[in-house]
C-alpha cells in the first residue's frame, strides 16, 4: 500500500472514529504530507510505499528539521503524528512493525504558562464595568473564563441549555467531543444573569440551543473576537505581560486554584485534560511563585551576597 492511501484511511478514522477538530485534521495532514515529500526526495521516487519506510528514513527526517531549523515542539509534533500514523497502520496488519516506535522525542523546553497573580485577577473584575450589552457579555465572558477554566473553543460553543443556574453547573463539550459538568461559581452565574438581560432588551428572547454568546450583529461571536475584547482588559492588569489571551484566565483558574490547597486530579477533571501529566505543569508554576517568593524575602535566600 502507498503511503498516501494510507493517510487518506488514517485521516478519514481520525475524523470518524476521534472525532478530532477540522483545526486538529489539518496539521496532521500537513505534518504527514510534509515527511511524504521528504522521503519522495529521500528516495527519489514519485510515490512511497509502506515497506519504503524504516527508523533510518525517519531519524533523516527529524535531522532535516533540525537543520532547516524547526523548533524541538515543532520536530516532537511531527514526530507524534508519525508515531499515531504507524500504530493505525500496524493494526491493519498494513506493515509488519511500526518504524518510529523506538524512536525518542526531541527535549523540550518547559515554558511556564503565563498567569495572573491574585492582585491582578482582583484588579481585573474591578474594572470591569457592566453598562451595556457589550460590556455585560465581555464581563460574562471573562469571569466564565476565569471561574470555570474553560477553553475558547468551549465558550465560543455554549449554548443557552448548558447553563443550570439551578443547580449551578454548567456543561462543556471539550476536545474529542468530551462532556464535563462543571460548577459555576456564584460570581460567574451572576454575570451571565446580567448579560442575559442586555441579550433579551437588544435581541429579544434566547431560546434553549441559540448560541449564549453572540456579536452586535446577533450571530454567534468568533473567537478572533473574544481574543480581542479579553486582551483589551487583561492589557490593563498584566503589567506588560507578553501573552494577554483567554487561556491567561484558564492557567490563572488553575494555579489559583491549587494555591488554595485545591487537588491535582479535580484540576485535572475541571480542565478536561486527557492525563494528570498535563495538569502537573501548574505544579511546576506554583514552585516558581513559591521560589520568587523566598528568594525576595528570606534574609539568607541570596546566595551572591558575600558575609563579612
Amino acid at each position: 500500500m502507498t503511503f498516501l492511501e494510507a493517510l487518506d484511511g488514517f485521516l478519514v478514522y481520525l475524523k470518524t472514529v476521534r472525532t478530532y477538530s477540522d483545526h486538529t485534521l489539518q496539521a496532521y495532514e500537513h505534518d504527514l504530507q510534509q515527511f511524504h515529500g521528504f522521503c519522495c526526495e529521500y528516495y527519489g521516487r514519485k510515490s512511497i510505499s509502506l515497506d519504503d519506510i524504516d527508523k533510518i528514513t525517519i531519524r533523516h527526517f527529524l535531522g532535516m528539521l533540525t537543520e532547516t531549523g524547526s523548533s524541538a515542539r515543532s520536530a516532537a509534533r511531527k514526530l507524534a503524528a508519525l508515531k499515531s500514523f504507524f500504530k493505525y497502520t500496524l493494526r491493519r496488519e498494513w506493515i509488519e512493525k511500526n518504524p518510529a516506535y523506538a524512536i525518542k522525542s526531541p527535549k523540550i523546553p518547559r515554558n511556564l504558562p503565563t498567569v495572573l497573580v491574585k492582585d491582578q485577577a482582583r484588579e481585573l473584575f474591578k474594572i470591569l464595568e457592566v453598562k451595556d450589552f457589550i460590556t455585560a457579555r465581555d464581563a460574562a465572558m471573562i469571569e466564565l473564563f476565569y471561574g470555570c477554566g474553560i477553553r475558547l473553543s468551549e465558550l465560543i460553543n455554549l449554548r443557552l441549555c448548558d447553563i443550570q443556574f439551578r443547580k449551578m453547573l454548567i456543561s462543556v463539550l471539550g476536545k474529542g467531543n468530551k462532556q464535563r459538568m462543571l460548577p459555576l461559581g456564584q460570581a460567574a452565574g451572576k454575570a451571565i444573569e446580567t448579560y442575559l438581560r442586555y441579550y433579551q432588551e437588544d435581541f429579544g428572547q434566547p431560546v434553549a440551543n441559540d448560541p449564549l454568546f453572540i456579536s452586535i450583529r446577533g450571530t454567534q461571536i468568533s473567537p478572533r473576537n473574544v481574543r480581542l475584547r479579553v486582551e483589551k482588559y487583561l492589557t490593563q492588569v498584566s503589567g506588560g505581560a507578553r501573552k494577554n489571551s483567554p487561556h491567561v484566565l484558564r492557567h490563572s483558574f488553575a494555579t489559583h486554584l491549587l494555591d488554595e490547597g485545591a487537588d491535582l486530579e479535580s484540576v485535572r477533571m475541571m480542565l478536561g485534560h486527557e492525563s494528570l501529566s498535563t495538569t502537573q505543569i501548574y505544579t511546576h508554576v506554583k514552585m516558581s511563585h513559591l521560589m520568587d517568593t523566598y528568594a525576595k524575602a528570606h534574609p539568607r535566600a541570596d546566595k551572591k551576597k558575600k558575609e563579612h
